[in-house]
This record gives structure tokens, C-alpha cells and sequence, in this order.
């Protein structure tokens, strides 16, 4: 009775152990994400940066001029670079939190490659030219592979390459968003 109350006891152990680091790397909240650091060794998770994006559209002078041109739209947040650092690790993972993870993330998650300019991080989101119409969409979306984690996460390989990322999250049931949070993340 002993020997089997003790192993009992410690295959308990084993799961609430493994529970407990499986869901370290997940984050509170829906729509929030951890960036993973993975090593041989041990895996690191770090908050990303939350961060309010602002969309600021910018004409080139001749649409001023002449009324033809083009004009860029852009997804901007502030600092030069995320206090979310990734460094030295052999591979970078995210995990994004939702509401269930039932729906393609492909959908609603986007990865953005930010060029810095100054004090600010940017990535053009949309494109209107007089003769070559409109685009939308960021041209430096990042692709990502994604897998269910837990019940209510994705873990999202992504690829190691140096840049500033940020991750937006849209909800998939809501036809119109408030603000645009962008959580924010550097690897080096």
C-alpha cells in the first residue's frame, strides 16, 4: 500500500511539474504574447513589449504638386528598439495567447519586421498610387508555422534572423478594433 501511495505521489509530482512549466510560457491575458529563447540547455521566456501603434500616411510632394503620385501608409510605434530582447539562442519561438484556439492563427496573428527611424519603429502597412491603384497589407510580414499549445495558446515558429518584430493580434469576431496594440520584440 505504501509503495503504491508513493508512486502515486510522485507520477502527481511529475505532471503538476510539467503543468506548471508548460504553462509558464503562456501568457495571462488574450491577444498578449512571450517571445522563447531556446538553448540546449534551458528555454527562457520573455514578456514582449505592449506597445499602442499609431497609422500615419504620408504622400510623396507630387500628389502635392500635381495631384499623381503615390502615398504610403504606415503602422508606427515609439523607441528605437524593444525592451524585449532575444540574444544568443539557438531558436526563437512565440506563444500567443487567444480566446480558444480553434481558428487558423494565420488569420489574425501578423508579425511585422519594423525598420527603425530615429526614435520610432515603422512598417508600411498599405500602398495607394494614382495609376497602380491600392494595396494593403504589410510588405514585410514575417511568415510563421503555428501549432496549437495548451487549450487557448499557438506556439509560432518563427524564423532566428536579426530585426526589430512586433506581433498583432485582431480579433476574429469583432468587425471593427479600437486601437492597435502591438506587442514588440528584438532579436540580435
Amino acid at each position: 500500500m505504501r509503495k503504491t501511495l508513493f508512486t502515486l505521489l510522485a507520477i502527481l509530482t511529475m505532471t503538476t511539474a510539467t503543468a506548471q512549466t508548460k504553462a509558464s510560457y503562456e501568457p495571462e491575458f488574450i491577444g498578449e504574447t512571450n517571445l522563447l529563447c531556446i538553448n540546449d540547455k534551458d528555454t527562457a521566456s520573455i514578456a514582449a513589449e505592449k506597445q499602442i501603434g499609431v497609422v500615419k500616411a504620408k504622400a510623396g510632394a507630387s500628389v502635392y504638386l500635381t495631384g499623381i503620385g503615390s502615398v504610403k501608409s504606415r503602422i508606427q510605434v515609439e523607441g528605437a528598439t524593444s525592451s524585449c530582447v532575444g540574444s544568443d539562442a539557438k531558436a526563437y519561438r512565440l506563444v500567443v495567447k487567444a480566446a480558444d484556439n480553434k481558428q487558423d492563427p494565420n488569420s489574425f496573428i501578423q508579425i511585422l519586421k519594423f525598420e527603425s527611424k530615429g526614435d520610432k519603429r515603422r512598417c508600411v502597412i498599405a500602398k495607394s498610387n494614382t495609376f497602380g491603384g491600392a494595396q494593403s497589407g504589410a510588405d514585410d510580414l514575417v511568415s510563421f508555422q503555428a501549432k496549437k499549445y495548451g487549450d487557448t495558446a499557438y506556439i509560432l515558429n518563427i524564423p532566428s534572423t536579426p530585426g526589430e518584430y512586433g506581433v498583432m493580434v485582431t480579433n476574429p469576431n469583432s468587425l471593427t478594433e479600437k486601437n492597435m496594440t502591438v506587442y514588440c520584440y528584438t532579436i540580435k
